[in-house]
């Protein structure tokens, strides 16, 4: 086979950046909504979850933008303008507007702007965003230095066509690019991570009895990554560099109709997830470890759902969805690696079969098959109850197929060895398959808002990261991280109560109760958000808005902390350090001043009491096994404003 060098292949990165690339986009409904401006009332009030057991290992722990810390786990400081999970929307209102808006935040000294515009006249529009931020380390409570930072510059353009009716048509480009980004804790930062989105969607309203709307979305994103050890910090060890290349692809084409009492839809869909990565290393960084050679993951099908609506405020929806996926890796025998040291660096082949008796070529076809059927009832004059059943399935993506991070088999004995930092993916896993139930409500009346969910999943052959220990279908016992499929059970519980005085004090409270277990090593599943209320109180009035936030975070010590025991995700994962995670509490506060209805400047302060604490979720870079958590940011101020027209 021909060599990593001689192809020339781009490395991929194995985290997703749809998220990200998402929140890059936001449109004026995004920035405007901030401004005070009315939102759509919703039939149901929403809990926010902090858990998803079916988004897969990089989404299950949503980013949270609550949280006001400058971390790159954690959606960045409170301040910040464009919020996590921001929707380009369809298109613009008519008219000419903008925003303009800056921000700063002393934890990490962070500095960013952003520039907004947009107008729509005779049927056409045209829009463009640009954005830019900087942050740096920072120095935590307790006194450690915090290696954080990065630059992110964001430019934005759109262009389309509307109807009186509500059909339209949009395209829009968006380059995103990151620069110098620490990763506190790992041993090696990027030097830059772009990613180039292209987007297109339309509508077309029918005019047919039965048919209501014919509607397309199609993106495509382009990402390149390259990671070092010695650009950002001082070369500690053997110069490493890792190149990643990643192309995403999804398409949705999606009739609506309705007759009588029922509405339904029909949408045929495509995902493709193509990755290519490679790691350099040794003093000319020649071809180390084939991280990804060429993997591929896509899927196809269709889904149909339906709502009938049963009378006396009640309703019935159900759903079916078919996915039928295709996966291979290119370079499964690709030979020309060299681990310094070591020697000729083992193929994807040879460590599969080393490791799971893996006998394939890395080719794997499915057909999954999910459902759903949920009924529904109104209650009072704005309030719903809910309870249903759901079956999803998803498939393992090229990371968990594919991923390779060769290190030599040495220092097994050692806390951790270099050993212990190889991971191994598995071409061989079986799609998860989650049974999920659950109940809830949504009631507004007055001032008053409450809402509660509560569900269990059971999930077959969920998608585990774990350590090489003899289980049955592993054949070695050294310690390396593999995937691979376990049985186990996850539920959870969320709540939200708010009561809004006539006089503009209102007062509330956000709770969530997340379990998880591994049942088929009867041990917890890690990263599972510890127990965690909010109670909040504010003041809203013309001109001024006030609102605090007490966070109460109990401790997790249901932890897989241990490497040579469990995974190791929770913690540092070294044998004799502390697994739990301790609780905490942290108070802040935010002051915003409207001088006038398009002018929003807001002061605030996170963490008031200058607490020293660390989060339980964590997020490290893809190349280091070993995840981290750092002391968060103490006290910080943010001043954010943003003028909208």
């Amino acid at each position: 086979m021909n060599s990593p060098a001689a192809k020339s292949r781009k490395a991929k990165g194995a985290h997703s950046t749809l998220s990200f690339v998402a929140i890059l986009v936001a449109g004026a409904q995004v920035v405007h909504a901030h401004a005070g401006e009315p939102t759509a009332r919703l039939p149901i009030p929403a809990t926010v979850s902090i858990y998803d057991s079916l988004g897969g290992p990089d989404l299950r722990n949503p980013l949270r933008t609550d949280i006001a810390q400058c971390s790159l786990w954690s959606g960045g400081p409170a301040g910040t303008l464009l919020p996590q999970g921001s929707d380009q929307p369809a298109f613009p209102r008519p008219g000419v507007h903008g925003a303009i808006g800056a921000g700063w935040n002393s934890a990490c000294r962070a500095l960013y702007g952003l520039a907004q515009g947009s107008v729509f006249r005779d049927g056409a529009f045209a829009r463009a965003t640009v954005y830019g931020e900087r942050m740096g380390s920072y120095t935590a409570p307790d006194g450690s230095r915090v290696a954080f930072g990065h630059e992110r510059r964001v430019y934005s353009a759109g262009a389309g066509f509307a109807q009186p009716d509500g059909s339209f048509i949009s395209l829009d480009v968006t380059r995103a690019e990151r620069r110098g980004t620490l990763y506190g804790g790992s041993q090696i930062d990027s030097r830059y991570f772009d990613a180039t989105s292209v987007q297109m969607r339309g509508l077309r309203i029918l005019e047919h009895p039965h048919l209501q709307s014919l509607r397309f979305s199609a993106s495509y994103t382009d990402v390149d990554r390259l990671n070092d050890n010695f650009t950002c910090r001082p070369l500690v060890g053997a110069a490493t560099l890792a190149r990643f290349d990643r192309k995403a692809l999804a398409a949705d084409l999606a009739l609506d109709g309705r007759m009588d009492r029922l509405a339904w839809t029909f949408v045929l869909f495509l995902r493709s997830d193509q990755r290519d990565a490679t790691r350099y290393q040794g003093p000319l960084l020649a071809p180390q470890s084939p991280v990804i050679a060429g993997g591929r993951v896509t899927s196809y099908g269709a889904s149909l759902d339906g709502r009938y609506d049963l009378g006396s405020g009640r309703r019935v929806l159900a759903g079916a969805r078919l996915d039928l996926v295709s996966a291979g890796l290119g370079g499964i025998d690709e030979t020309g690696y060299a681990t310094p040291g070591f020697g000729a660096t083992p193929t994807a082949r040879q460590l599969f079969a080393a490791t799971y008796g893996y006998a394939g070529g890395g080719s794997a076809s499915e057909a999954n098959l999910g459902g759903m059927l949920r009924l529904e009832q109104d209650i009072a004059a704005d309030g719903r109850l809910y309870a249903g059943i759901r079956r999803v399935v998803r498939t393992a993506d090229p990371r968990e197929r594919y991923f390779i991070s060769f290190t030599p088999q040495a220092g097994g004995t050692l806390n951790p060895g270099p050993i212990h930092r190889t991971w191994i993916g598995n071409p061989g896993l079986k799609p998860e398959q989650h049974h999920l139930a659950e109940v809830g409500f949504g009631w507004r009346s007055g001032g008053w808002e409450l809402v509660a969910r509560a569900y269990g999943d059971r999930v077959a052959d969920f998608i585990l990261w774990d350590r090489t220990r003899g289980q049955p279908g592993v054949l070695r016992a050294d310690n390396v991280g593999i995937f691979r499929n376990v049985d186990a059970a996850i539920a959870g519980l969320e709540a939200k109560v708010r009561y809004r005085f006539a006089s503009g004090i209102w007062l509330g409270a956000d709770g969530w109760l997340t379990y998880g277990q591994n049942l088929t090593d009867d041990r917890p599943i890690g990263q599972i958000p510890a127990a965690e209320a909010q109670l909040r109180a504010g003041w809203v009035s013309q001109a001024i808005e006030i609102e605090t936030r007490l966070r109460l975070v109990a401790t997790q010590d249901r932890v897989d902390g241990n490497f040579r025991a469990g995974s190791g995700v929770d913690g540092t994962g070294l044998v004799g350090s502390e697994q739990r995670t301790p609780g905490f509490a942290t108070l802040d506060a935010a002051l915003t001043w409207k001088s006038r209805p398009n002018v929003r400047l807001t002061i605030g302060v996170e963490n008031i009491l200058d607490t020293a604490y660390r989060e339980h979720i964590e997020r490290t870079d893809i190349d280091d096994p070993f995840t981290y958590a750092p002391t968060a940011t103490g006290r910080s101020v943010y001043l954010r404003g943003l003028v909208c027209f």
